[in-house]
């Protein structure tokens, strides 16, 4: 069994060389390579739009509600992307995409995942125009037709035909690679809510969750995409409203956001959210997403929100721990995941939580690879949500346990510097002095 990073004091050479690789990556993380008309460079899918005005509603079991959503991808790159869904002379079976769709609320200052869908598998592209796909280059039909996306071509795919079933296991997709078996393992269904977003209707009611925000996401994975580099654009969301029980509808609201993470609207919403993009290159980048929000609740306390999001990561994480100054209090810790369900074979059980005062530090684990590698780690296309209290403004190291093994490379967790907690206004800042623990903060 692998040792715990939490259960490991480093050294400061190590924390430093730590901390700068990752701000290493993280600079370099932004750049994606750009065709001199502004497309990307290579096959680059994403999603354009939401098709319809609502979500596929499927109804509720046992307080449990079914949702599809239904997506219009684009491809902004400046080469075909491959679409087959069959073996051909120039393309074989599994050069298609794949289609995840998620949901997420944002509740009291907490951001959540609170479903989530298996996977569609891409067939046919229409290869339909569209004015806001490539503004300028316009649709550039494929040498292959259906069997590629073309250049500033769209497909639609609407809820009834994201939701219909068999879908596929994302436990059968490397997100980094965007390889998989094909044709997927089918998997029959018993239940309306079976393989499609599943949604607590507690998490839904309006009555019960007043002043909530939700927002809907579509991902899709291609290997050819990822294999140029451009696999970190294929998310996009948009908001959505709920209706009222017992319904539930959700219909779409705003527009879409092309391009970016459910995640990445915590900031745009609450400026004193800060986002980093944590990186592992491999050589294909995998990106995890790590959002903080700190509030000083009482003179000294601050109450921490953080959502860590894998967008692309095979190699996934089992763990999140925080460094804070030597002897920092550490109260009101929580955790939330959202669950794989329909016969996906991943362990649904919650991080198991461990604070140690005298380190400062605050841990939450899953199993380790080696213990057990249907675990429930932070696995692609999911988010999980953490929160807790300190007496310390501190800036704290954080880092993520990476779970699946790299066997290139001995590359155990990922290193990120939490910013600075939100600054007191002006008047406060004068009433009060350096505490010894920040102090202390300082000097680490």
């Amino acid at each position: 069994m692998q040792q715990p990073w939490s259960a490991r004091r480093r050294t400061p050479i190590a924390i430093a060389l730590a901390s700068a690789l990752a701000t290493a990556h993280l600079a370099a993380a932004a750049v994606r390579p750009q065709a001199p008309s502004g497309q990307t460079t290579g096959p680059d899918v994403t999603v354009i739009s939401f098709s319809g005005s609502a979500l596929g509603n499927y109804g509720a079991v046992a307080g449990v509600r079914a949702y599809a959503l239904g997506t219009t991808s684009c491809n902004v790159g400046n080469v075909p992307v491959w679409w087959c869904d069959s073996n051909t002379s120039y393309c074989s079976d599994e050069q298609h995409p794949v289609i995840a769709q998620n949901l997420y609320r944002l509740k009291s200052g907490r951001f959540e995942q609170i479903g989530m869908s298996w996977l569609k598998h891409g067939f046919v592209s229409t290869n339909s125009a569209s004015a806001t796909c490539l503004p300028g280059v316009g649709c550039q039909q494929p040498q292959r037709g259906g069997d590629q996306l073309g250049i500033g071509c769209t497909d639609t795919y609407g809820s009834s035909l994201n939701g219909s079933r068999p879908l596929g296991m994302r436990s059968e997709v490397n997100p980094t690679t965007g390889a998989f078996p094909f044709p997927y393992t089918f998997v029959g269904s018993s239940s309306l809510l079976d393989q499609r977003i599943q949604v607590e209707e507690t998490d839904l009611d309006p009555a019960l969750n007043p002043g909530a925000l939700y927002y809907a996401e579509g991902q899709y994975i291609a290997a050819d995409d990822a294999r140029a580099g451009n696999g970190l654009n294929n998310a996009s969301y948009r908001q959505v409203l709920v209706g009222p029980a017992p319904a539930f509808e959700l219909t779409f609201t705003g527009s879409m956001v092309r391009e970016k993470s459910a995640l990445e609207a915590w900031p745009v919403l609450d400026p004193t959210v800060a986002l980093l993009n944590v990186d592992y290159t491999s050589p294909i980048r995998q990106r995890f997403h790590v959002a903080r929000k700190a509030t000083e609740t009482s003179p000294g306390v601050w109450h921490y929100e953080i959502a860590v999001h894998n967008l692309n990561s095979e190699r996934a994480a089992w763990g999140l721990s925080l460094d804070f100054p030597d002897g920092t209090a550490i109260t009101n810790v929580g955790f939330r995941d959202v669950d794989h369900h329909s016969g996906e074979p991943y362990a649904t059980t919650d991080w198991t939580i461990a604070t140690d005062a005298g380190l400062g530090r605050v841990s939450w684990t899953s199993q380790d690879w080696d213990t057990d590698q249907n675990a429930n780690a932070l696995r692609w296309g999911t988010m999980f949500s953490f929160w807790f209290d300190v007496d310390s403004s501190a800036q704290p190291l954080g880092w993520l346990s990476l779970f699946r093994p790299d066997p290139s490379r001995d590359a155990p967790a990922l290193y990120f510097r939490l910013p600075p907690v939100p600054s007191l206004a002006p008047a406060e800042a004068l009433a009060r002095t350096a505490s010894p623990r920040d102090a202390s903060a300082a000097r680490k």
